[in-house]
């Protein structure tokens, strides 16, 4: 399968490598912004504040999977032993060195339709190129069960771990029952709801699944997945408590202070982030996120969470806070003015730094819709 989409990979991708680990003096330089993107955010005035912070109450354990011990068994995925204990999964490795850590990542993939089928051969040529061990969904995979199966299938075609989680689109009880059922064809295919900490050689993935803002969630009466402001604390401790730099993955964002922020979001820029996830992450030192909610404010990493400090394509920083941008296919106006016909990112991570790429698919040509077509009804 992935094969078949690297012909079109080519035509469909701008990203900037990730360098070679720089030495220590360059990493100082990486986490430094380039003199543009500082010009940009001292110039523009931050948006207003429209932000809602996590409440405090009790999340369904079906949405925030519990932390804490549990039975342990063994997961085999591909040539890959995992040791699975309660809410925590652990890969089975003896690594000499400092292992670096390649991760694909997309989020918002929204519907299932021909263009994004589409799309996600080009995504999985990216990340098969780059030589991704582990693709992370970031959330709002689909608005009913059958969706969310579909394309959580297709992106587990790439035969790594794809460990998912909701955003504010899903209900819980379909993102459940969706991949159950995908993981019969596809056990490669992870549920953060479950499995909250991916435990690598040098890197822990903590998850924080579903959103925090009722105002933004599209399932009604309570069925789609909130978390709290308690499931952020456990979060927080979590992390703190972890050996190894920690990766968080949620499809919410912290709260930022400037245009460049994650959390900006159109028509009005305004900022809707959760200010408690900036304590986690402060109190805990998390190094790295990836946030995926606000879909015009994708395409880019932030070294702070305020979003003064860019962080380029490419370049490796000690912190870096990541929205891959939209998977879907449907036209997005992003901030920066340009259109998005569909966006994935590679995350890398050696010892205490990262880097990303980015890849944005091409508007489709005619030939292409009718290639699209025809893998659909395949």
């Amino acid at each position: 399968m992935i094969a078949r989409s690297l012909s079109v990979f080519l035509f469909s991708v701008l990203l900037a490598a990730c360098k070679q680990s720089p030495p220590a003096t360059e990493a100082k330089k990486a986490e430094e912004p380039p003199a543009k993107a500082t010009q940009t955010a001292a110039a523009d005035p931050a948006g207003a504040d429209a932000s809602t912070a996590s409440a405090p109450g009790k999340s369904d354990p079906a949405c925030i999977g519990p932390i804490g011990p549990g039975p342990t068994e063994t997961v085999v995925v591909g040539d890959r032993t995992f040791v699975r204990s309660g809410h925590q999964l652990r890969l089975q490795a003896e690594v000499e060195g400092e292992p670096e850590h390649v991760i694909g990542v997309l989020a918002n993939l929204n519907a299932h339709n021909p263009d994004n089928l589409f799309n996600l051969r080009r995504y999985l040529a990216f990340f098969e190129k780059a030589g991704v061990e582990l693709v992370l969904v970031a959330g709002d995979i689909g608005e009913d069960p059958q969706t969310i199966e579909r394309n959580l299938a297709a992106v587990a075609e790439a035969k790594v771990p794809v460990l998912a989680i909701a955003g504010n689109r899903e209900k819980t009880a379909d993102f459940v029952a969706a991949v159950e059922k995908a993981r019969a064809k596809r056990p490669n295919l992870l549920s953060g709801h479950a499995i909250r900490q991916l435990t690598l050689p040098g890197l822990d993935v903590i998850t924080l699944p579903g959103y925090h803002d009722p105002r933004y969630m599209h399932a009604e009466d309570g069925a789609g997945c909130r978390y709290f402001k308690e499931d952020v604390e456990a979060v927080r401790q979590l992390a703190a408590a972890s050996d190894r730099p920690v990766l968080l993955v949620a499809h919410g964002q912290p709260k930022g202070t400037t245009p460049n922020a994650l959390d900006v979001i159109a028509p009005d820029k305004e900022h809707i982030g959760d200010e408690n996830l900036n304590a986690a992450i402060e109190g805990a030192k998390i190094a790295f996120g990836i946030f995926a909610n606000v879909k015009e404010a994708g395409g880019k990493a932030i070294a702070d969470l305020a979003g003064t400090r860019l962080v380029e394509p490419g370049a490796w920083s000690e912190t870096l806070f990541l929205n891959p941008g939209p998977a879907d296919a449907l036209p997005w106006t992003m901030h920066d003015g340009t259109t998005s016909y569909g966006m994935a990112a590679v995350l890398r991570g050696k010892g205490k730094q990262a880097c990303y790429e980015n890849f944005r698919a091409a508007h489709r040509t005619e030939a292409e819709q009718e290639e699209a077509a025809r893998l659909a009804a395949e």
